[in-house]
């Protein structure tokens, strides 16, 4: 048999590191939209945990708070390193490689954005 945690404090510190630990598992399911994330946050400490739900919300903005934040984009695009028309240079962000492709096989739209970016 569980027994109850007396001490508050303790309760919400376990209970909003359980919030960080699944908004860390669950962060690349969600790269565009934040409010699904905490949503589905809120949803697990509730029915998963039985946190009460006046205090999820405020233990899983505590947990959002805590998360690094993410990069602007992961991927970019050097049109002018390519040396031709044919194809364009990918830089990844995260770890700085880069690596020449031809356009034909990028989607267009992928190519329209790169152009629109400022």
């Amino acid at each position: 048999m569980n027994q109850p945690m007396h001490n508050p404090q303790e309760y919400t510190a376990s209970m909003q590191a359980a919030a960080l630990g699944f908004l860390q598992r669950h962060y690349g399911e969600h790269l565009t939209d934040d409010g699904k994330l905490f949503g589905r946050a809120v949803s697990y400490l509730v029915d998963s945990l039985e946190v009460p739900a006046f205090m999820a919300d405020r233990l899983v903005h505590l947990a959002m708070s805590e998360l690094k934040p993410r990069p602007a984009n992961w991927i970019g695009i050097d049109h002018a390193a390519g040396g031709d028309l044919a194809g364009v240079v990918l830089i990844d962000n995260r770890t700085g490689q880069r690596a020449y492709i031809p356009r034909r096989i990028l989607p267009e739209r992928f190519l329209a954005q790169a152009v629109a970016l400022p």
